[in-house]
């Protein structure tokens, strides 16, 4: 692995978050690559965080441009994301579409509006970044990161029985499967 995406691991073990999808971001947000240049809106460096963005985290411009000051402020955006809703997917929508203010609402109002079946009411390019993000996070970090252990307290834990599905969208069970998982290798590290 590069120094970027040990930087990242790094980061994102210490902050208690999946270090594959802290990879994920910042490959599909900059290619890792510090070098970026500043998006169409601003956005800076690895993590592509907005100056505006970077302010509400405790970062200035020049600190955001700091390869390994971006790469702080973007684990901790994602956290803080991860931990306002508890649902990767969600996260994700927020971090690429924005939660919304009372000026431009966006993914809290359609949460709001919606609930359970607010990912059909977001753009379809926030759809198609949730959907790549999570896929890849799947398969293309797994044989870099490792293979997880299982505990032994999961190897003897009874079957549980599968959820009823019938009545409930594609999307809401893969948010139930996705926040499963996630949920799982927050365990898993802790």
């Amino acid at each position: 692995m590069s120094s970027i995406a040990n930087a990242i691991v790094a980061a994102a073990q210490a902050a208690g978050i999946d270090p594959k999808l802290a990879l994920e971001v910042a490959t599909d947000e900059s290619g890792m690559n510090p070098n970026t240049p500043d998006g169409t809106s601003g956005e800076i460096g690895i993590f592509q965080i907005l100056p505006s963005t970077g302010r509400g985290l405790g970062y200035t411009v020049d600190q955001l441009r700091d390869p390994l000051q971006n790469i702080q402020a973007g684990v901790k955006l994602l956290k803080q994301l991860l931990s306002r809703y508890g649902d990767p997917a969600a996260a994700l929508a927020a971090y690429n579409w924005g939660p919304g203010n009372a000026q431009d609402p966006r993914l809290d109002a359609v949460l709001s509006v919606y609930g359970s079946d607010w990912f059909g009411h977001i753009p379809g390019s926030t759809q198609a970044y949730i959907n790549k993000i999570l896929g890849n996070v799947q398969t293309q970090y797994a044989a870099s990161v490792g293979p997880i252990p299982v505990p032994a307290v999961f190897a003897s834990a009874p079957a549980i029985a599968p959820l009823p599905t019938s009545g409930m969208s594609v999307w809401t069970q893969v948010a139930i499967a996705v926040g499963v998982i996630f949920g799982i290798s927050l365990l898993l590290s802790e």
